[in-house]
């Protein structure tokens, strides 16, 4: 049977592998997601990935995540306690491994989806776990800019009823965060064109092809 130990060293290897994930799919990436006339930004700050992971730690959520990177974060660098049991860990990381599915597969927006301590205003799904944004804000609530932040990885099938309302993507976009426009197209759901809404924040190639 599984020790304490090789429960914890399981967890740890799931946090460096996810680490590598995100750090080579999200980290330094913005991705954009359209819906009817309607769209938001995205984008993965490496001091978030803390959050995905359902452990706590005394290190700061920067030095963590660069740990987990590197593979060098030990076992006496994370903890579980009430507010983060172990059991909530092994059941987030093995879908924060798959979180970049969240950008390159047909999701679901959810608004205001309901926990028990926070109200989402969006959050994507796959309906097999759930990511929930919240507004990028200074510690004085004051918006920084319009991106959304990864904010908590739920793992329920119950999300979709928490929610006001939902809706299916019609595209997503990503693009390297460094540059001005979008340049990729991820997902596209073929009957749909794309709103002239979008259309300043995506590069002209991407909707010059529409009609030729």
């Amino acid at each position: 049977m599984a020790t304490k130990a090789d429960k914890k060293n399981a967890i740890r290897q799931d946090i460096i592998d996810s680490a590598g994930i995100y750090s080579q799919n999200l980290a330094g990436k913005a991705f954009l997601y359209v819906y009817g006339e309607e769209f938001f930004e995205v984008s993965f700050p490496v001091d978030h990935f803390l959050h995905l992971t359902g452990v706590e730690t005394k290190l700061s959520a920067k030095d963590f995540y660069k740990n987990a990177k590197k593979a060098k974060l030990t076992n006496s660098q994370f903890y579980f306690d009430a507010r983060h049991p172990y059991v909530n860990a092994r059941k987030k990381l093995p879908c924060l491994k798959r979180l970049p599915e969240l950008t390159n597969d047909m999701v679901c927006i959810l608004k205001d989806m309901q926990t028990v301590t926070i109200i989402y205003k969006l959050s994507v799904t796959n309906l097999e776990f759930t990511l929930g944004l919240t507004e990028n804000t200074d510690a004085n609530g004051n918006k920084i800019n319009d991106f959304f932040l990864p904010m908590s990885l739920r793992v329920e099938d119950t999300s979709v009823e928490k929610s006001k309302e939902g809706e299916i993507v019609d595209f997503i976009f990503s693009k390297d965060a460094s540059i001005a426009k979008y340049d990729k197209l991820l997902v596209e759901d073929k009957n749909k064109m794309i709103p002239d809404s979008i259309k300043h924040l995506i590069s002209e190639k991407l909707y010059s092809t529409e009609h030729d």
